[in-house]
This record gives structure tokens, C-alpha cells and sequence, in this order.
């Protein structure tokens, strides 16, 4: 030790090559700031860069364990459904259940990588840090992502309102209400042709992404002088939702049906995007920049859909009637059957494509049956004929699934073409001992609208009633027949 009480060491630390290996050593820790502490904040670069580095690992990581262990197909859509499509946790396998906790498991280390970056985003540039739940909703994660790498960063840029937004939009509520409500819709008009017409795709972008944006840009519009209410908010985010939805209907681009179909799942999506920038305005204001970075979420997520859209998955709808005649009466029924009387059904007479007769030709495997609906005929060739028990049949061709009701007339939109698709169908007879039938109508169908529950809930709705016109027909034809052959049976002898 010399006399100023410094000791040898210390003096080595001076030395340029003992501080390079001092600043060498402090890597590990800054970077252990960076990436895992909750602490502090997070430049737009450094956000930026641990996001694209972070999906990029991941994904490949993902395609190594998925393709190289497991020996199963790993994609973008995957991170929503591990295993392809909506499955329940109580039907998993062991080999399901191994895989999807092996995914779970490696995304846990990344998860908590991404959090810390978004709170510490979130702090940098004043936003409430409860918002950063947004990382776990899908659609609603990629879009505040986007704002808050465009989001000004400096104390002077965020108390002071963008003079250039302002230009663009009148000071006063009425007016400011007017810009954002038109502005949210031409944004919406064009990323729904964008997405029908040149994606062809209906998925989470033009159903979850187009009206989460409408309701974020209207509310960030709207906000740019000054910060309104949570129910003017709300409202100018609905109105610009509605607007769009009239305004399709005026051009003919949409019917009638469909728009009223999408508007609970828009309004939802809406609403969460009229939340976010609700929060987000109220302690700093847009940027243009910002709103453009938004905007060009919808597009980018379009584009996920068509390129990594899984197939759709089958479903299965069953009805089933009970029907007071013997099966050897309802059997002929079933195979062929004259008209049905016109539907009063709300479901039908909206537009609903609805059956109106059937014809069969052949007997046995190979007949061909002909299931006549109000917009053109299924063909089904037969597969399975056990009389009087089962009729299976495949479906070679489907008709339009709806007529769209629009001020001028028939329409015709992409959606009618391919998006809702029956496979296969088939009836079961069951004789009960009091010599009633229980008919079961099945059908195994696929559509290719996403979010797939959603949409399932109205095709479902609709193949059920389907079926049940069906069978209700079958049923009073069989039971005026039995009717009337049991009175032929008990007329005496010699009478007519």
C-alpha cells in the first residue's frame, strides 16, 4: 500500500488494459439490465431491436424444437393454436400435452424479455404502466407496439400537443368529432377491399385488426387538441364502426346480413382500440407519425393471414327429431322428398340459403342425390345406403351459403365462394320400441372466416336449422303416411 492508501491493484486498474477488461466484465450486466430488469427505461433503438431479435429467435427456436423433437409443423398462426386448431385441454393426448408444455416452457424466458422492454417502453414515453396487459392480446399487442416505437420520447414532445396533427383537425368537439369519425372510415373502407379483394382473406386482420385501428385512429384524432371524455371517446369509435358498415352497404360491396354478422366481433375490437388511445392520450398527444405506424398494422396482419392461414378445421353439427312412425316409412323420406312449404324462419327469409326438396337417382353407393336449396343444388353422391339405418353422403358441390339483402338487388361478394363448405353429411334411423324413429341429420363442414369460434357460432346456428327444416318435413310427411295406412289396416274388409 503507498501512502495515499491506494494499493497496487488499484493502480493496475488504471492501466488501459485492466479498464478493458473492467469494461469488458460490466457487458454481462448491462445487458442483464436491458433484457430482464423491469427497471429504468428503453430507447426507441434499443425497444425496437430486443423486439425483432427477440421474434426472430424465437421463432427459429420454435421450428428447431417443434420440427426436430416433437416431428410436427411449427408456424406464425401456431403461437395461437399449438396444435393447429382450437382443442379442448381435457381431450389432449400425452404427446399433445408433452409438446404443449415444452412450447409454454421455452416462451416463458422470451415473455419476460418482452414485458420488461414494453413497461420500460411504456415508462420512457408516459404511458400507464397497467397498460402494458396489451402484450398478451393478440392484435392489440402488435398495434401498441408500433405506437410506442413511434411515440415521442422527450418530456417537451409529450406535453406538447403535435402542432402538425392540429393543422389537420378542427379545435372544436363537433368538428374534431366529424375529422376523426371520417377519417376512421376511410381507413376502414379501404383496408376491407384491401383485405376481400386483393389478401382474400377473412381472418384477424380485416375482423380484429381494421376496427381495432379504426377505434385507436378515431380516438387519437379526436384527442389532438385536448383530451375528451371516456364516453365522447367511446362514442366517435362506434359511430366510425357504424359509418363503415353503412357505407359498404350503400357502394353494394357488402349485404346486408354479413355486416350485421361482423358488427358484434367489430364493435369488441373497436372498443379495445378506442380504450388503448383513450389511456394513452390522456398524458401525452399523437404524433402523426404515430398514427401512421398504427394504420400500417391492419395491412401488415392481412398479410400474416394469407401467408400462414391454417386449414380450417372440421366441424360437426347433429340434430336429431323424433318421428311417430317406423323407420321403413321414414327411410323413403329421407332419400327423396318432395317440396318443402316456403320458410317462415327470421334466419331464412333474411337470406339464408334454405332447402326446398330433394331427388335422388340410382339406388345403393354411387346414386347421386340432389338436395335442391334456394340459391342452387347440393350434389351428393352417396357413400354409405343401409336401409332403413343409414344414408352417408360426400358433397361434390355446394351452392352459395346466403342471398345478400343490398338496395340493389343480388350481390355477389368473395365470402359467397368457398368460405363456407359442407364435406359430407349423413342420416341415422333408430327404431324405438314404441315403434317411433329417432332421425339424426349430421353434417361435417369447414369455413375459412377467423377468429374461427366467433364465426362458428353462426355456422352452427345455421347448419342446425338447417337440419331442422329438413327433418321436421320428414317428419310430417312419415307420420301423415303411417297415418294413413294405419286407417287402411283397420278399414273392415270390402270397404274402399
Amino acid at each position: 500500500m503507498d501512502s495515499d492508501g491506494s494499493t497496487v491493484a488499484d493502480e493496475g486498474a488504471a492501466h488501459p488494459r485492466y479498464a478493458q477488461r473492467a469494461q469488458g466484465s460490466r457487458r454481462p450486466v448491462i445487458m442483464k439490465r436491458l433484457l430482464f430488469s423491469f427497471a429504468g427505461s428503453m430507447s426507441r433503438r434499443d425497444y425496437v431491436t430486443v423486439a425483432f431479435v427477440g421474434v426472430l429467435l424465437k421463432h427459429v427456436l420454435d421450428l428447431i424444437v417443434a420440427g426436430s423433437l416433437f416431428r410436427r409443423p411449427w408456424m406464425p398462426l401456431s403461437y395461437i393454436f399449438p396444435l393447429g386448431a382450437p382443442v379442448s385441454i381435457h381431450t389432449l393426448s400425452r404427446s399433445d400435452s408433452v409438446f404443449v408444455a415444452t412450447m409454454v416452457a421455452l416462451s416463458i424466458p422470451f415473455a419476460w424479455v418482452g414485458l420488461a422492454a414494453t413497461t420500460k417502453r411504456f415508462r420512457t414515453i408516459g404511458w400507464p404502466l397497467w397498460l402494458v396487459i396489451l402484450f398478451f392480446v393478440p392484435v392489440a399487442n402488435i398495434a401498441s407496439f408500433a405506437v410506442a416505437a413511434a411515440w415521442p420520447e422527450h418530456p417537451d414532445a409529450i406535453a406538447t400537443p403535435s402542432r402538425r396533427l392540429q393543422r389537420f383537425v378542427p379545435s372544436d368537439r363537433l368538428g374534431a368529432a366529424v375529422a376523426s369519425i371520417l377519417g376512421a372510415t376511410i381507413i376502414g373502407l379501404l383496408f376491407a377491399v384491401l383485405g376481400s379483394h386483393v389478401f382474400a382473406t377473412y381472418g384477424w386482420g380485416l375482423f380484429a385488426a381494421v376496427p381495432f385501428v379504426q377505434g385507436a385512429l378515431s380516438v387519437l384524432i379526436f384527442n389532438a387538441h385536448e383530451w375528451r371524455s371516456w364516453a365522447q371517446n367511446i362514442g366517435v369509435a362506434m359511430l366510425a364502426v357504424l359509418l363503415t358498415g353503412a357505407a359498404m352497404l350503400a357502394v353494394a360491396f357488402e349485404g346486408a346480413l354479413c355486416i350485421a354478422m361482423a358488427m358484434p366481433l367489430a364493435f369488441a375490437f373497436a372498443l379495445l382500440g378506442a380504450a388503448f388511445a383513450h389511456v394513452v392520450t390522456r398524458t401525452s398527444k399523437p404524433e402523426i407519425a404515430s398514427l401512421l405506424a398504427l394504420i400500417l398494422v391492419a395491412p401488415v396482419l392481412m398479410g400474416a393471414d394469407r401467408a400462414v392461414m391454417p386449414e380450417a378445421p372440421m366441424h360437426e353439427v347433429d340434430s336429431a327429431i323424433i318421428i311417430n312412425a317406423p323407420s321403413v316409412v321414414v327411410w323413403n323420406n329421407v332419400i327423396d322428398f318432395p317440396a318443402i312449404p316456403p320458410p317462415t324462419e327470421l334466419l331464412f327469409r333474411a337470406g339464408i340459403a334454405y332447402p326446398e326438396r330433394a331427388k335422388i337417382i340410382g339406388h345403393g353407393p354411387g346414386a347421386l342425390r340432389y338436395c335442391e336449396f334456394s340459391t342452387g343444388d347440393f350434389v351428393e353422391p352417396i357413400t354409405q345406403w343401409q336401409a332403413p339405418r343409414r344414408l352417408a353422403f360426400d358433397v361434390r358441390k355446394n351452392p352459395e351459403p346466403m342471398r345478400e339483402w343490398s338496395p340493389y338487388g343480388h350481390i355477389r361478394t368473395p365470402h359467397l365462394q368457398g368460405y363456407l363448405v359442407s364435406q359430407q353429411g349423413e342420416f341415422l334411423l333408430q327404431g324405438l320400441p314404441d315403434g317411433s324413429t329417432r332421425l339424426v341429420g349430421k353434417t361435417w363442414y369447414r369455413h375459412h372466416l377467423w377468429p374461427d369460434l366467433y364465426w362458428t357460432l353462426y355456422s352452427d346456428s345455421i347448419i342446425h336449422a338447417i337440419h331442422l327444416r329438413v327433418l321436421k318435413h320428414i317428419r310430417d310427411l312419415s307420420e301423415r303416411q303411417s297415418h294413413d295406412m294405419h286407417n287402411v289396416l283397420k278399414a273392415p274388409v270390402g270397404q274402399p
